[in-house]
């Protein structure tokens, strides 16, 4: 059930109870909710604006007790703020994921109401010092307010600490500068565009990315995925904030929320996992391609979390960071590195076939070797037509058939097997590896309107 705002009884005078009440009632009738200064305006093109804030004593600010009783800040499917305490004392829930991921974690802020928590992750810019997270993570309502909160702002003493583990820091800590929210977020809370952006300032030097990797960003992906891995720290009950969790499946259209364009799953982590991200492919142990963040969650029935993908305006939030990658611009379609035959076809002693010619980044594709009285074959590969070919692999036939499993970064590759000790060989294969994983969806105005930059480390 969600959490509803109540005001505890309270003696107070009639002339003030009378204040009160007139107050709210001339602010209800003044019309929509008006911007804090500085705030983008509903726009139908709005402009992201980059939010300097203040990062001096940061690292002070945040002592053990303050990290401790930081609150989640988490949002309802209506939008409404979730309103619970952190739950230091409780049982601690084994974690669920394995090692790696250096490159997610556990995101403070506060402001004048109080502490409180989210999650995060790095992404690959050539700044190599920004992150993402929720949009309500770093612009809302005063934190843990009930009623009368007065207008939204920016959050402050942003610490992003990575690979976040029970108070202990193994990646350091890194202090937010700059941020940068979807302006429809900050204008209207349009919970569509629930996403943000921190960059954060280098610690002895160093690069975040450099230090921990960074994620590629994937948008205009459907709802509708398979595979997908979200990553958090939850601390509400059964949870205790004090180590990473995940939960791994396949993401619906939303069924629970009234915003179309909203992706679910189910998935029981609680409050704090907001701005964690949501992993469409693994491209190493620690990074991947994030085509959402955790945006709300339900608090009655079925656990499940609600985020909408990345669309396009991910771009002018990269772009206003002044960190903006070069996106993919399109998909390069396979070609053969053989001249055709009219001749017509006699079945040759080497023949290979590739499952796929063009499959996205990280999708694991097979060649097939078909051999006629050939016992020892040579797999080879080069990436540049009239290279040198490189041997990749060698075998011995069985039944005339011989399957090889690869998986390979962006990229054409040329394909052939040349017989042991001879020089017949098959003619060539290419593969191409987009740079960009594959949808669900693989119609071509789906696959064509998918973009990503590129993870690292």
């Amino acid at each position: 059930m969600r959490m509803r705002r109540s005001l505890a009884p309270v003696a107070v005078a009639a002339t003030l109870l009378a204040t009160l009440l007139a107050t709210l009632l001339a602010t209800l009738l003044a019309g929509p909710f008006v911007p804090a200064p500085g705030a983008a305006a509903a726009d139908p093109r709005p402009t992201p604006v980059v939010q300097p804030v203040a990062s001096a004593g940061v690292r002070d600010f945040w002592t053990p007790r303050r990290m401790r009783e930081a609150v989640p800040l988490d949002l309802d499917p209506a939008g409404e703020q979730v309103l619970a305490g952190a739950t230091p004392g409780a049982r601690r829930v084994p974690a669920q994921a394995p090692s790696g991921l250096r490159s997610t974690g556990k995101l403070f802020f506060s402001d004048a109401g109080g502490t409180a928590v989210c999650s995060a992750s790095s992404i690959n810019t050539p700044g190599r010092n920004l992150i993402i997270t929720a949009g309500h993570c770093v612009h809302g309502l005063r934190i843990g307010c009930q009623i009368l909160c007065g207008s939204r702002h920016y959050y402050g003493n942003f610490l992003f600490v990575p690979g976040y583990d029970h108070q202990v820091a193994p990646y350091g800590t890194w202090v937010g500068v700059q941020v940068v929210a979807q302006p429809q977020w900050v204008a209207r809370e349009d919970e569509s565009h629930d996403q943000a952006l921190i960059a954060v300032a280098p610690v002895g030097g160093q690069n975040l990315v450099d230090v921990v990797g960074g994620n590629g960003l994937a948008w205009n992906y459907p709802a509708r995925e398979d595979g997908v891995r979200i990553v958090g720290w939850p601390a509400q009950a059964p949870y205790d904030g004090q180590s990473r969790q995940e939960c791994h499946g396949p993401t619906i259209a939303s069924t629970v929320s009234d915003i179309a364009s909203d992706a679910e799953m189910s998935c029981p982590m609680t409050g704090g996992a907001s701005g964690g991200p949501w992993f469409v492919r693994m491209a190493s142990a620690d990074t991947g391609f994030i085509f959402a963040v955790t945006s709300r969650r339900t608090t009655s029935g079925p656990a499940v979390l609600l985020a909408t993908p990345l669309d396009s305006s991910i771009e002018a939030l990269l772009g206003a960071a002044q960190v903006a990658a070069r996106p993919v611009t399109g998909r390069v379609d396979a070609r053969l590195d053989a001249r055709p035959d009219a001749r017509p076809a006699r079945r040759p002693r080497l023949r290979l076939v590739a499952t796929a010619t063009s499959v996205g980044y990280g999708e694991p594709y097979r060649l097939v070797a078909e051999t006629r009285r050939v016992r020892r074959i040579v797999l080879q590969v080069r990436a540049v037509p009239g290279a040198r070919w490189q041997r990749i692999a060698r075998a011995r036939v069985h039944g005339g058939v011989t399957v090889f499993d690869q998986a390979l970064p962006p990229g054409t590759r040329w394909y052939r097997v040349k017989a042991r000790g001879s020089k017949r060989h098959s003619r060539p294969v290419a593969v191409t590896v987009g740079p960009c994983p594959l949808p669900l969806d693989r119609s071509p105005g789906v696959v064509s309107n998918t973009r990503c930059t590129s993870p690292v480390g």
